[in-house]
C-alpha cells in the first residue's frame, strides 16, 4: 500500500491535521499557517497511468508485465486491451499518390 506525505500548498509543512469534510472529501489545516484545503482526488494520476497503460498495450507488452511496471491491477489492464482490440487501430494516412504521366 502506497503512503503519499500530504504537504501545505502555502506554506511547504507536513504538519497537517484532519478539519472536516465537504462533498465527501477529507478538508486539512496547517498547524503552522493555518491554510485549509481539500485535496486533490487521485483522478489525474489515475488517467496518466492508464495512457500508459495504452500505450505499453500498443507496444504488445504482455498484460503481467505492464501490472508490473504500472502498478495497475491486472483487472483494468485486461479491460483496456478489450477495449483497444475491440476499436479498430488507428493507420497512418497514405501519401498522395504520385502520377507519372506529364501533362
Amino acid at each position: 500500500m502506497r503512503q503519499t506525505t500530504l504537504t501545505c500548498a502555502k506554506c511547504g509543512s507536513t504538519a497537517l491535521r484532519k478539519n472536516g469534510h465537504s462533498h465527501g472529501q477529507a478538508k486539512y489545516r496547517c498547524l503552522n499557517c493555518r491554510h485549509q484545503a481539500a485535496f486533490a482526488p487521485a483522478a489525474p494520476r489515475k488517467a496518466a497511468q492508464y495512457a500508459q497503460v495504452e500505450k505499453l498495450l500498443l507496444e504488445r507488452v504482455s498484460q503481467r508485465a505492464i501490472v508490473r511496471l504500472t502498478g495497475v491491477a491486472r483487472m483494468p489492464v485486461a479491460k483496456l486491451a478489450k477495449k483497444s482490440a475491440d476499436t479498430p487501430g488507428q493507420q497512418p494516412a497514405a501519401a498522395p499518390a504520385e502520377r507519372t504521366g506529364a501533362r
